[in-house]
């Protein structure tokens, strides 16, 4: 092979390899991150601190989650018989737009005073970038919550959700979530962070 081939040769690799550089990169550090949050949650999970578990989500979402009972129905065993031996972070993908994230977990466990073997199982992790002051699906360009249809995210009513739940208490109204007049506010000048996805994380089956 001639010196100008070869030397052709090595300068197509160094730019492959270049730009191979530039795109991994804003993503490098995102890959860290999510393996640190996925890694302190399932220490959480590890050492039932089911309080600190909920704070991976976000706030407007944390009264939906009841770590306790989505791992009674994961592993079909209350958590207090559920010894987490150990865990190893498997995998970590992003998608295109830099929003969506999913970690895969191999978990290795013991059911306690009922079986003796070590058991393995994967839990897949699913992590979802979005305004901290937002409900899902919202941005923020200008001090209010704007949804992806552009309007603006209003908090339900909840004087109304009260009054239809009483009334469907005494045979009345079934409850119809109502929005009210107040929009959610939020800081333009805050960026995106990580939290939990719930709609895809710990899904309420059992672990094959």
């Amino acid at each position: 092979m001639r010196k100008t081939t070869i030397a052709t040769v090595v300068v197509l690799v160094l730019v492959a390899v270049g730009v191979w550089v530039v795109l991994a990169r804003p993503f490098s550090g995102e890959v860290g991150l999510l393996r640190d949050m996925s890694q302190s949650f399932m220490e959480d999970l590890q050492f039932k601190d089911f309080r600190s578990s909920k704070l991976y989500s976000h706030e407007l979402d944390q009264h939906r989650l009841d770590i306790g009972a989505t791992l009674e129905r994961l592993f079909l065993i209350k958590p207090e018989f559920l010894d987490i031996l150990d865990f190893k972070l498997v995998r970590t993908d992003i998608d295109a737009s830099g929003d969506r994230a999913k970690v895969l977990v191999r978990v290795r466990f013991k059911k306690l005073n009922l079986k003796k073997e070590v058991e393995e199982a994967e839990i897949v992790l699913y992590w979802i970038k979005r305004h901290p002051d937002c409900p899902l699906g919202g941005s923020c360009p200008a001090g209010q919550c704007i949804a992806e249809n552009g309007e603006t995210m209003r908090k339900p009513d909840d004087d109304h959700k009260k009054r239809h739940e009483n009334e469907g208490r005494t045979g009345g109204a079934a409850d119809v979530v109502v929005k009210s007049e107040d929009a959610y506010a939020c800081d333009a000048t805050v960026e995106k962070r990580w939290f939990m996805n719930l709609d895809s994380t710990l899904k309420e089956k059992p672990l094959q």
